[in-house]
This record gives C-alpha cells, sequence and structure tokens, in this order.
C-alpha cells in the first residue's frame, strides 16, 4: 500500500515539474522581448521630441540623420550637453522642456538604439 502511494506520489510531481517546465518556456519573454523602463521611456520621449525633425526611426528629415551620426560626439555626455543646450537656429535646446532625467533617457535611447542602425 505505503509503495503504491509512493508511486503515485512520484508520478504526480513529474507532472507538476513538467507543467512548470512547459509554463516557464511559453510564457515568460524573451530578452528581447523586454524592454527596460529607461529605454521604453527614451523611446517615448524621442517620438513625442525627436522624430518630427529625425525621423520616427532616426533616419533624418528636417533634422539630420542620426544612424551613424553620433560619431562625432566622444560620449553620451556631449550629447547630454547638445541635446540640452542646442544649436541657435539649427536645433532647440531641450534643458527647459525636459528634465535631466528625461534627456538622459533620450541620449541613451538614440546612442544604443539609433545610432547603430
Amino acid at each position: 500500500m505505503f509503495e503504491r502511494f509512493v508511486n503515485v506520489f512520484q508520478v504526480l510531481v513529474a507532472i507538476a515539474a513538467g507543467a512548470t517546465v512547459v509554463l516557464l518556456l511559453t510564457v515568460s519573454p524573451t530578452v528581447a522581448e523586454v524592454e527596460s523602463p529607461d529605454t521604453a521611456l527614451g523611446s517615448d520621449l524621442f517620438q513625442a521630441n525627436c522624430a518630427g525633425c529625425h525621423g520616427a526611426g532616426g533616419e533624418g528629415g528636417i533634422g539630420p540623420a542620426l544612424a551613424g551620426g553620433l560619431a562625432r560626439f566622444g560620449s553620451t555626455e556631449e550629447v547630454v550637453v547638445f541635446v540640452s543646450t542646442g544649436v541657435p537656429g539649427r536645433m532647440p535646446g531641450f534643458e527647459t522642456r525636459l528634465g535631466p532625467d528625461e534627456i538622459n533617457a533620450v541620449v541613451e535611447f538614440v546612442w544604443a538604439d539609433l545610432a547603430g542602425r
């Protein structure tokens, strides 16, 4: 009687373990599908403030293309200063429209996601 109980228990544990593995593989998003909060914020801010001139994918328009166009900057810090202050007659400064964290999020998004395209 005890052996039958143990066998039934082992089968139930095996079924539960198999079901757990199947659920983990079918429900968990892959790393590529997960957008970090900073990337999502940067993307949203870019679309709202920059895409009108630089294109939705950074391909350019009124403003220059961003894909590969950040090579003249040595670091993201330089881009932050550029975006904050702008260039009179060419690009508005965003330091009065966006906070420092928002500008950093946009720059990180552009530097990481758009510049390499």
